[in-house]
């Protein structure tokens, strides 16, 4: 009887498979520390600084480690620090001033407060965790990094399944994000234990789930409207494998959006950023227009 594979085994053999000879490169990359960005809150700094600006998008500045005074006793707080390649999806979204925009999947926070920033107080933003744990952290963030009158006119923090939310709206946002759970490599590539125990059941079953999530999402979007899908995973089967089962569904009303990123690189249906040649994610997004049929 053949001996059976244990997870990091099993692990390496599936991304040197799909990656091939960057694979060592790539993963030696997942394993340097990561690259952050700070987010500069509009509501508190007038002219923001003009040097290491992120790639053009709002209150976005590279991070170097370096040393903010972070104001802890005052709201709304001056800072907060997030992943770089995450960042991009929530702009990829265009949301204008008194759009209705949902984030399915919103904790930690990170992501919805670029959402709210970009409404200006106009508007709606629902931030959705199914964890009560994050859901917890989720609503801290936005009331830390909110004037109280926005987040009291505009915000609403919910704990719905993100996979069921088509059962009980449909076509009621302009935009929707669904920044999905996945498997996250490189968090297991830093947790030997949890690596020990992977399969490629885990990639197949997070693709299953992260499938009914956006096809949830779809159907909360209205017509004319934006989704942005995204993960931070290097699985094939949790990005494009699951976007093609979108757009084969939806067929002419899916427009696909290639978005124009510095050092990503295209997939069929999206787009990637990888650490060993970008300096960020691994993080992968797809843009998508909902279009009316003649």
């Amino acid at each position: 009887m053949a001996k059976k594979k244990d997870g990091h085994q099993a692990f390496e053999e599936f991304y040197s498979e799909t990656y091939k000879e960057r694979w060592p490169s790539l993963k030696e990359a997942l394993l340097s520390p990561k690259n952050h960005l700070v987010l500069y809150n509009p509501y508190v700094h007038g002219d923001m600084p003009q040097e290491r600006n992120f790639l053009e998008l709002p209150y976005l500045y590279e991070s170097h480690g370096e040393e903010l005074d972070s104001h802890k006793d005052e709201r709304p707080l001056p800072f907060y620090f997030l992943d770089g390649a995450s960042a991009i999806a929530p702009h990829q979204l265009h949301v204008a001033p008194g759009e209705k925009v949902l984030d399915l999947c919103a904790a930690p926070g990170g992501k919805s407060l670029i959402l709210a920033y970009a409404l200006e107080g106009k508007g709606s933003l629902t931030a959705n965790d199914k964890s009560e744990n994050r859901r917890f952290r989720l609503q801290r963030v936005l009331r830390d990094y909110l004037p109280s009158e926005v987040y009291d006119s505009c915000i609403r923090v919910t704990g719905f399944d993100a996979g069921g939310w088509c059962l009980y709206e449909k076509e009621a946002y302009d935009k929707v994000l669904l920044d999905a759970p996945c498997s996250s490599e490189r968090h297991l590539l830093e947790s030997p234990h949890l690596l020990k125990e992977w399969r490629i059941g885990r990639t197949k079953r997070l693709a299953k789930n992260q499938w009914t999530m956006l096809a949830s999402a779809w159907l909360v979007l209205k017509y004319g409207g934006r989704l942005v899908y995204s993960t931070c995973s290097l699985s094939p089967l949790e990005n494009d494998g699951v976007v093609e089962k979108l757009v084969k569904k939806f067929d002419e009303e899916c427009k696909v959006i290639k978005p124009q990123i510095p050092r990503a690189e295209e997939t069929a249906y999206g787009t990637i950023l990888l650490p060993d040649r970008s300096g960020h994610g691994p993080f992968y997004l797809a843009v998508f227009e909902k279009q009316t049929q003649d």
